[in-house]
């Protein structure tokens, strides 16, 4: 059993129609009791060690989106390929029953939290027999912000003093000072931009990296705990650079590894 969309980035907004096709393969032909096809959205909270551990118990998996179709009825598929198309609605309904949010956001595969939409087909076969299953995954984007038309940006620096971990005395008694701004909103589908300017540093430089940490957070009754993990690091300059030259940052955000604020 394989399920194919027909859109090959497999990434849909919502109020567009997802659309594909089942092809089961059968050597001698195959009896069934009725072919089904359900989309699974679900938010749910991976069990880790720690805080989040604790609340696991506590938080059961959140449905999203549910949509069922039958795509046959009780019958007999013949030998070689059969192919049955089908399509659904990406909806946002406020009532779905069965216990659906009803908010459709955005894929996410996190540490903790995992965000995720399905396609499931289910070849129901006879008593006592274990169905044949497929899934496939689909991302959902929302639609696009509407972002200011000049950015703003907010500025940092960085120097000897303002360092919380141990620094060795030959840089602590050298210092350095590093400045720079950095823009404070962009789609996750774009870069985030800003640059960086060495102003002094008497200790040579090897390179310069731009670390991307995601924070998670899950409130449940009176209990909470946020977690920040480092998810990629870019190198935006390599060696010792020239001093008071400004370095562009251009990071390109791993899309199914962060999501919109929300």
């Amino acid at each position: 059993v394989d399920v194919k969309l027909h859109r090959a980035s497999r990434i849909y907004r919502p109020s567009e129609v997802v659309d594909g096709v089942v092809t089961i393969t059968s050597l001698s032909g195959l009896s069934h009791q009725g072919i089904r096809l359900t989309a699974l959205g679900s938010v749910i909270i991976q069990a880790t060690v720690g805080v989040i551990e604790s609340l696991y118990s506590s938080v059961k998996p959140m449905v999203i989106l549910k949509k069922a179709m039958d795509l046959s009825g009780a019958g007999k598929l013949g030998i070689g390929k059969s192919e049955l198309a089908f399509d659904f609605p990406l909806e946002s309904q406020s009532s779905q029953g069965d216990g659906v949010l009803g908010v459709l956001y955005e894929t996410y595969h996190g540490a903790y939290i995992n965000i995720q939409y399905q396609v499931i087909v289910e070849v129901v076969r006879g008593y006592l027999q274990k169905p044949y299953t497929a899934n496939f995954e689909f991302f959902v984007e929302g639609h696009r912000a509407r972002l200011l038309s000049r950015p703003e940006f907010v500025s940092f620096y960085i120097t000897h003093d303002t360092q919380n971990h141990f620094l060795l005395p030959a840089i602590r008694s050298g210092g350095f000072k590093v400045t720079g701004k950095v823009a404070t909103q962009c789609l996750v589908s774009e870069p985030l931009t800003g640059e960086l300017t060495v102003e002094y540093s008497k200790t040579p430089l090897l390179s310069i990296d731009v670390l991307l940490f995601r924070v998670e957070s899950i409130l449940v009754s009176d209990r909470s705990s946020i977690e920040r993990t480092e998810i990629q690091t870019t190198q935006i300059a390599d060696g010792d650079v020239y001093r008071g030259v400004a370095i562009p940052i251009y990071v390109i955000l791993p899309r199914l590894l962060t999501c919109p604020t929300l």
